[in-house]
């Protein structure tokens, strides 16, 4: 009976033994890693908590990033300029002009609660004397959306210089994305024509007109590295009244800060017979700080009629010139501004 009791004792010593061990060694290398990267046990307590953001492991788990991303649209120029919703179809480079202002959009997305206290830092970045200068509002942005964001030009680009200014969002100092590069410059708008003088010579007849133009800055100084030229295609002439023949006639470019004066002339018609002769009128342009070139001038349209007619027992002859949408050697202008007529010129 003695004997059993030992065994009994001996028995019990030797579980409690075992038991202790299974739990030092679960202690030692079971159960210590964070959800998401099990060691099966191998791992001291705490070695790989942190290693995957937001786990809920064991030990000081790490932060997960904010890793929002955003876009930034052009500032697309229209021709004419348009403060928003501009067509990239006008073929225009990026640009806006001074003192005026261009409606960006700016997209975010993937923000998350990670982002939670962070924001985008908007502006505009490589400005200079020679890029010129813009600002931008608002200048921050946060959470998902579709924002806009106004663009206003200041100091015009130097020529050789467009395409630089770009605007820029940061988080936390990084660069997170950039729109396409642009410009600041102004560009003329809105041909006018007025009467200035008639001309009636033994050899010619024609009136001329003073031109006049706006620059879509507001300022008309700031057309100082744009040009102008005119574009006139002529139907073929009835002959008689009218010598010479049909064609086209381009002024060539011009500065555009300094108004001209235009004549349309032709040599003096015969007297008669009765007929018309119609040349139409486009204006184009060029801007040395943007780069564009051979752009239609917006309203610049107009018709230029010779006229012969019978007055009663006189044949005489009269130009007007109008605004009117026309095409002239592939260029295409809503109308321009005028309604002038020469006075009536008696023939021969």
């Amino acid at each position: 009976m003695g004997f059993l009791i030992v065994l009994a004792v001996v028995a019990v010593v030797a579980i409690v033994a075992a038991l202790s061990g299974c739990k030092s060694d679960a202690n030692k290398n079971m159960g210590t890693t964070p959800v998401g990267s099990p060691d099966g046990g191998l791992a001291d307590a705490g070695t790989d908590a942190g290693a995957t953001c937001g786990d809920g492991g064991v030990g000081g788990v790490k932060s997960c990033p904010c890793n929002a991303t955003i876009t930034i649209g052009r500032v697309i120029r229209g021709n004419p300029y348009v403060p928003r919703n501009a067509s990239a179809g006008d073929g225009m480079p990026d640009s806006v002009p001074p003192t005026k202002t261009y409606e960006v959009e700016v997209t975010v997305a993937s923000w998350t609660g990670e982002c939670a206290g962070k924001q985008f830092d908007l502006s505009v970045a490589n400005t200079s004397a020679d890029n010129g200068t813009a600002t931008i509002s608002p200048a921050q942005v946060s959470a998902n959306g579709t924002y806009k964001v106004t663009v206003t030009g200041a100091a015009q680009t130097k020529p050789g210089n467009g395409g630089q200014l770009k605007i820029q969002a940061k988080m936390d100092g990084a660069v997170k994305a950039e729109s396409p590069g642009f410009t600041v410059c102004a560009h003329p708008v809105n041909y006018s024509d007025t009467f200035a003088a008639d001309l009636n010579t033994p050899t010619k007849v024609g009136v001329v007109v003073q031109d006049g133009w706006d620059s879509d800055s507001g300022t008309f100084a700031d057309l100082d590295k744009a040009e102008d030229s005119e574009v006139v295609e002529y139907d073929a002439p009835t002959s008689p009244p009218y010598s010479g023949g049909g064609g086209a006639h381009n002024s060539g470019y011009q500065a555009a800060n300094s108004l001209t004066q235009d004549t349309h002339s032709i040599g003096r018609p015969a007297a008669g017979p009765a007929a018309p002769w119609e040349r139409r009128q486009v204006c184009i342009f060029k801007c040395h700080r943007c780069g564009v070139a051979d752009k239609v001038h917006p309203k610049s349209g107009f018709k230029i009629i010779h006229d012969v007619f019978l007055d009663g027992t006189h044949w005489k002859h009269h130009v007007k010139k109008i605004g009117a949408a026309v095409t002239a050697r592939a260029y295409t202008s809503e109308a321009g501004t005028a309604n002038v007529i020469s006075p009536d010129h008696l023939l021969p």
